[in-house]
């Protein structure tokens, strides 16, 4: 098959024909090396009741601080490259008030850890200059893959949410202060069958084959080779249906009250751009009180009441992008439901997204008001943003 640049280390799985009816597969790895995809892009590949999953392929650092509708469980997934598996990881969680870290995770490929609902995590926060990542000549980009398990509309999790480090682990989970959020790094390949995270009455969970939920479910090989279950596979189980690969172990998502929803259509399709970049525009460029004042090579000034703020450019663009890609309204154009939430998300700087009580607001962190967006109008006033403070040159398509 033919391959995203990035990806073309990865080990992908071999031919094989479909898996038997009822059931239904996908391949992560493969669906998120196909060309054309975007980096960073929560793409969801499966949902049942209020519980989904994502896949998200990234060669850079995540270029913002993420405050999420619920609780999120995120696995680094193998990809078959064994440099890019290699890779050490580190997520800084912050408090969302006053932006500063309460704890820090370091972790790797194969481990589960919570982003806890109510606190913001950054996954490979970058120092100034904020620079992009230089790839030494001749190797170019790869991408990492990892999936996450969360909520699709506001949860707040429950009592006896799972936490937890694996033994041997405990100082991988750091605290900054006596009133950290709770931590949890769970390494699948030392970890017990059982339950792992939820949202709502959806449940998370390490189970051994035949899998055979009475509602149905979804199925994610972590580890193996063999095609019948070939790493990264996803599998839906409709209710009454079951399957029993030769595996140890897999991920699997449940729920008492739901079964699972059709495949969504990015199984097939990658989903398009939000907007094509169009010649620069002129400065200043405003959205209501939110002023772009001014722009140098690296940075962009940003205004808003008596709040002034420098951005880095480059993953200014990145982030106004991804916000569209993220909540645009057409569903038969982005191929996801309309009006999905993205969460609080705030980049270098301080300049942030939010739209957690369902309407669309930007703002500077310090300022005293924010400014909404009316939703048939946030695509159309992103897309005049970013082609105003992307540097010369910029492309989403990375390579």
């Amino acid at each position: 098959m033919t391959v995203h640049p990035a990806a073309k280390t990865w080990a992908l799985p071999p031919e094989r024909d479909p898996i038997d009816p009822p059931l239904a597969r996908t391949n992560l790895r493969a669906l998120a090396s196909r060309p054309g995809r975007f980096e960073h892009h929560l793409t969801v590949v499966a949902r049942q009741g209020v519980g989904q999953i994502e896949v998200i392929a990234a060669s850079e650092p995540l270029f913002f601080a993420h405050q999420n509708i619920s609780d999120e469980y995120v696995l680094p997934l193998p990809t078959g490259d064994a440099l890019v598996d290699a890779m050490p990881l580190r997520t800084f969680l912050t408090d969302p008030e006053t932006n500063e870290d309460a704890a820090r995770l370091r972790h790797r490929i194969g481990d589960l850890i919570l982003h806890p609902y109510g606190w913001a995590h950054w996954p490979g926060r970058l120092r100034p200059p904020f620079e992009p990542p230089a790839f030494p000549p001749g190797m170019g980009r790869r991408s990492g893959l990892s999936m996450v398990f969360c909520a699709s509309a506001p949860a707040a999790p429950a009592d006896d949410r799972p936490a937890g480090v694996t033994e041997g682990r405990e100082a991988d989970a750091k605290p900054y202060r006596d009133d950290a959020p709770p931590l949890m790094i769970r390494e699948l390949g030392r970890e017990a069958p059982g339950r792992l995270g939820a949202v709502g009455d959806v449940t998370f969970e390490l189970a051994a084959p035949p899998f055979a939920p009475p509602n149905g479910g979804w199925v994610v090989v972590v580890d193996s080779e063999a095609p019948e279950a070939f790493a990264g596979d996803l599998v839906r189980i409709p209710p009454g249906a079951s399957w029993d690969p030769p595996i140890e172990r897999a991920l699997l998502m449940s729920s008492p009250s739901a079964a699972p929803e059709p495949p969504p259509n990015v199984w097939t399709d990658v989903a398009p751009a939000p907007f094509e970049r169009t010649e620069a525009q002129p400065l200043p460029q405003t959205v209501g009180a939110l002023e772009i004042c001014g722009l140098s090579d690296a940075g962009a000034e940003l205004r808003l009441g008596d709040r002034t703020a420098v951005v880095p450019r480059y993953w200014l663009a990145r982030m106004l992008f991804r916000i569209a890609l993220h909540t645009a309204v057409d569903d038969a154009r982005r191929l996801e439901r309309p009006r999905p939430c993205f969460g609080y998300v705030e980049t270098y700087g301080g300049f942030f997204y939010d739209d957690r009580d369902g309407a669309f607001r930007l703002g500077l962190r310090g300022a005293d008001a924010t400014v909404e967006i009316a939703p048939d109008a946030l695509v159309d006033t992103l897309a005049r943003l970013y082609s105003a403070v992307a540097p010369e040159g910029h492309t989403e398509h990375l390579e």
